[in-house]
């Protein structure tokens, strides 16, 4: 029999943990007319639900499963810190190193017009977990084909796994001709340009990005024993393709270089529960002034300091200054009420 445990309660809903699953149940009103209670809640859980999947393409966000019951919502536990209860306790400078990442962060939920809603440190988790689970799950698959080394270099998004800059689906690999045409004996071509064996996609060619397959081959990082494509040409590669994963994956290995061989520190927006999707940059103004508020309040030894932080990394965004200056005048507006 499963174990829940309660994580938290509110006034909407009930959120617990429940076999590794955080699920997220929306209570019953009773003020509220039977009917009517179960339209709303069914309609809110449908409305996070669908913002969850917008937001996790495009920052760090969990991503929610299919709705089995149509008040609840089930999705990844996400280990890690609240930055809440924990940000106070880091140094300064990794301080402001993770508020100029969460500015970066708003950016792009700003810009795809997503409002949060909620947006407090109480919000945000710090995740501890470095491993690359699917990847490493993979990676074992692939060693039991016993390929020869000299023959084939793991490619695609897998090189940003092996460096923990972010996990990786399944692994791409390109292979030499000799190799490729051993392969073809033993397992069917798809497509007449790949085999896929379980997680396994294996390519002989890179087209139109790459023609010298050869040389990716040849000039690469060894880790563990496998030659992994160096984060150049995976970088150069993504510059080209030029998909919305790609752009974040580019911004990913960028960060990542600069930084050496530290980890990026990645941070989980959740619960967006109060979200909607706004073109409005008095929305987003307002969401920015809440986060403002949740810094002085919980933060208030450096929220100055860490605001600043936050409106740099908010500097990506095309519309920032816009919606900085409504931002002031949201706060004025607020000054004048307190009068």
């Amino acid at each position: 029999m499963s174990k829940e445990k309660i994580l938290a309660q509110g006034a909407e809903a009930i959120i617990y943990l429940k076999d590794n699953l955080i699920v997220k149940n929306r209570i019953p009103k009773s003020y509220r007319i039977k009917e009517l209670d179960e339209k709303i809640r069914k309609h809110r859980t449908k409305s996070e639900k669908k913002l969850l999947e917008k937001a996790c393409k495009i920052i760090n966000a969990p991503n929610p499963f299919p709705l089995k019951e149509l008040t609840s919502i089930e999705m990844p536990f996400i280990e890690g810190k609240k930055l809440s209860e924990n940000l106070n306790s880091f140094p300064l400078k990794e301080q402001k190193e993770i508020c100029k990442i969460i500015g970066k962060e708003i950016a792009k939920l700003h810009e795809a017009d997503i409002i949060h809603g909620d947006l407090t440190t109480s919000n945000m988790i710090l995740s501890e977990n470095n491993e690359v689970s699917k990847f490493k799950k993979n990676l074992l698959d692939l060693k039991k084909l016993n390929l020869p080394s000299a023959e084939y270099a793991i490619f695609g998004s897998s090189p940003l796994a092996i460096h923990k800059i972010r996990d990786s689906e399944d692994i791409d690999i390109i292979v030499k001709q000799k190799l490729w045409d051993e392969l073809i004996k033993q397992y069917p071509v798809e497509n007449e340009k790949l085999i896929k064996i379980k997680s396994i996609e294996i390519y002989k060619s890179w087209l139109p990005w790459i023609k010298d397959i050869n040389k990716l081959i040849d000039d690469t990082e060894i880790f563990d024993n496998i030659k992994f494509v160096k984060l150049k040409y995976v970088l150069a590669w993504k510059r080209a393709f030029g998909r919305e994963k790609d752009k974040k994956d580019v911004e990913l290995i960028e960060d990542y270089i600069k930084r050496g061989d530290n980890l990026i520190p990645k941070i989980f927006f959740i619960d967006f529960g109060l979200g909607f999707i706004s073109q409005k940059r008095e929305d987003k103004a307002v969401d920015l002034h809440l986060l403002k508020q949740a810094l002085e309040a919980k933060h208030f030894e450096n929220w100055e300091i860490l605001f600043n932080e936050i409106k740099k990394g908010y500097g990506n965004y095309k519309e920032s200054k816009r919606i900085i200056e409504r931002l002031e005048e949201v706060e004025k507006r607020g000054r004048y009420r307190e009068h």
